[in-house]
């Protein structure tokens, strides 16, 4: 087994511990295998030196109190094990009032949740991961809930939000503990002063592979599983924060990568697998390349995902042949833009050649056009819709989709600095309004009718080829920026 963790000594009784995956609250939410990983791993790890773990996650579709209350639709499942959350509409805050949509919270509904918490053990602590942002309406629910069935008990929050905002996750959901960056070793230590009998161990793993994979058994049923190759991301893009939230770039070894994709894809029945590495190219003939050979030469049958965007420059020949030939489905390039200057800026981005080449590559290999997508930011710091329009029209010339992305400014980046000292980005925004669907630089009525109707014509272009229509329809987002 790649699992190395070496000799422990647990002492004492077997404390238990309380995982939960908070709601979403939003406009829109989707399961594009959306699983957390990091918390996965952290309850894995947890589980490994001694803890009892009990796990929630409120946005599991086949949580049992959901799929035997007959008022509660029937999950729906996708193609690949995509599908959507279970949605109800709750009230909208006050500072998305000009937007003209409803606002929901996904996932289970509250009286579920909560008759789960009540049929467990109190537990010795309790840990909250958080993702976006402007998701923290989410954990705050959560903690609040928490609060009221085990008082006393305490509460620590981790993840993407508690990272990049510790000190407004302090003041505004007010946990016992906030855990910055990856959590396992500072949770252990953590753990270790505040609960008397916690598992003591005589070895702190030193690499990723020395952790063991992420607890996929604590979910009732999976439709797909998530696999990392490395963690971080050695680039530092202008608008990206996986440095702050991932710590450190450390790649893993492609045996014990191997070996956890066929024991899960087996042990789980499932054929779909995602990988949510940010950097999944990066020396590829040390890590992905004998990934795929092996694979290969396994027999397993797997359909691979990539809703990260890929780094286009680093796909060739061999690498589009080995995609073809393991089982790639779903391949989402990074492109952004089409704009020198700013793709110059961003620093490490996908030139146009780049992309056209990365295409070419793939068609020859096998993939048929309409397969590949590409993504295009939009919303970005002074970007105009000429931009836009330009980063579209080339992708759709390449005759592949696009993938429109909608720029959020993300606290500690490059961008969010600029944006706010540029007069574009309250420096005390509420966290919710850096949501990417209402196009936060903007955050008009009329911006958001502009940005939505190029999500409409890209809907158009991604189904039919561009005609001269289409390109008059184009005119009146031309001309405004």
């Amino acid at each position: 087994m790649f699992f190395i963790l070496k000799a422990m000594s647990i002492v004492g009784k077997n404390p238990r511990l309380l995982l939960i995956n908070p709601w979403i609250y939003d406009f829109t939410a989707f399961d594009l295998w959306s699983k957390p990983v990091g918390l996965l791993y952290l309850a894995s790890y947890l589980r490994s030196i001694g803890y009892e773990i009990d796990y929630i996650d409120c946005l599991d579709k086949y949580q049992p109190g959901l799929l035997h209350n007959p008022h509660l639709p029937s999950p729906k499942v996708k193609q690949y094990g995509t599908g959507h959350f279970l949605r109800q509409r709750v009230e909208k805050p006050a500072v998305f009032d000009f937007v003209p949509r409803y606002f929901a919270r996904y996932g289970m509904p509250e009286d579920i949740f909560i008759s789960e918490l009540q049929k467990l053990q109190k537990p010795s602590a309790v840990l909250v991961t958080s993702f976006m942002t402007y998701w923290y309406l989410g954990p705050k629910r959560v903690i609040e809930i928490i609060r009221q069935i085990f008082p006393g008990v305490p509460v620590i929050l981790g993840g993407v939000y508690a990272t990049l905002l510790p000190e407004h996750a302090r003041q505004i959901l007010q946990p016992d503990f906030v855990v910055t960056g990856p959590g396992e070793i500072q949770i252990e230590k953590l753990l270790s002063d505040i609960i008397p009998d916690a598992p003591q161990h005589s070895h702190s793993p030193q690499s990723l592979d020395e952790f063991p994979p992420p607890a996929f058994d604590l979910y009732h049923h999976l439709d797909y599983i998530i696999v990392l190759t490395s963690r971080g991301c050695p680039y530092r893009c202008t608008f990206c924060a996986t440095d702050k939230i991932s710590g450190p770039y450390a790649q893993r070894q492609p045996e014990a990568v191997v070996e956890e994709i066929i024991d899960q894809v087996r042990r789980f029945k499932v054929r779909d697998v995602a990988f949510y590495d940010d950097a999944l190219l990066l020396n590829k003939h040390q890590r992905l390349i004998p990934i795929l050979q092996r694979i290969i030469d396994s027999g397993v049958k797997v359909r691979f995902h990539t809703p990260n965007g890929l780094h286009a420059k680093f796909i060739d020949q061999q690498i589009a042949t080995l995609f073809r030939e393991s089982g790639f489905t779903t391949i989402r390039l990074s492109f952004e833009t089409s704009n020198p200057e700013r793709f110059a800026d961003m620093k490490n981005k996908v030139t146009p050649s780049e992309l056209q080449a990365a295409v070419n590559f793939l068609v020859e290999a096998g993939f048929p056009p309409q397969q590949l997508e590409a993504y295009v930011l939009m919303g970005l710091p002074h970007q105009s819709f000429d931009e836009i329009y330009d980063s579209i029209n080339f992708v759709h010339s390449l005759g592949i989709k696009i993938r429109l992305a909608s720029y959020s400014p993300i606290p500690g980046t490059i961008d969010y600095q600029r944006a706010v000292q540029d007069g574009l980005f309250p420096a005390d925004a509420d966290p919710l309004l850096t949501n990417k669907t209402i196009y936060p630089l903007y955050r008009t009525l009329e911006a958001y009718k502009k940005f939505q109707e190029v999500r409409h014509l890209v809907r158009i272009m991604n189904e039919t080829p561009l005609s001269a229509k289409m390109k008059d329809h184009l005119n009146p987002i031309q001309n405004w920026s």
